[in-house]
């Protein structure tokens, strides 16, 4: 099965403006672009939910310089994890 790397990566987005938005104002729905492809690469090679995780606290305290969503962050994580990308066997028979 090939990957549609386009829809995987607009529905990561679409969770991280939707879900996580750490901003909290009614941010353009790009101002998470920047990133979806390293929560990409975490999700394909099968990261675990920690790793997720703390990928995104680190963006919010470092690159935006917020305090993360506390309430939202596990949510966020679990939806990602549902999207199911991590690169496997059965998804490339």
């Amino acid at each position: 099965m090939k990957r549609d790397t386009k829809a995987e990566t607009r529905a990561i987005n679409q969770i991280l403006w939707r879900d996580w938005d750490p901003i909290g104002c009614g941010v353009p729905e790009d101002e998470y672009e920047s990133y979806v492809w390293p929560v990409y690469k975490l999700l394909i090679d099968g990261a675990p939910p920690q790793a997720i995780e703390g990928y995104l606290r680190w963006v919010a305290e470092t690159q935006i310089e917020i305090e993360p969503p506390e309430e939202r962050v596990a949510l966020v994580v679990d939806k990602l994890l549902a999207l199911k990308l991590a690169n496997s066997e059965e998804k490339y028979a």
